[in-house]
């Protein structure tokens, strides 16, 4: 019982920090709208931002998916 609590609080742990990057990548892509540079820049910085952010969200729904599926609960 006592490592499926550790395994549930890490999840939870993971969650938490793939959910602040997701909203540092946000408000990074804010900022780069701001920023005075060429347009092919701007659009190559964008776009891996939101292959960060992609990745990171994808990462996120399947930590959310392991506890149904392992019954962590």
């Amino acid at each position: 019982m006592n490592k499926t609590r550790h395994l549930s609080q890490t999840l939870h742990e993971a969650n938490v920090a793939l959910n602040g990057t997701l909203i540092q990548l946000d408000h990074l892509q804010e900022l780069i709208g701001r920023v005075n540079m060429p347009d092919k820049r701007r659009q190559a910085i964008n776009q891996q931002i939101h292959r960060l952010t992609v990745n990171n969200a994808s990462v996120r729904d399947s930590l959310n998916i392991i506890p149904r599926c392992g019954r962590v609960d």
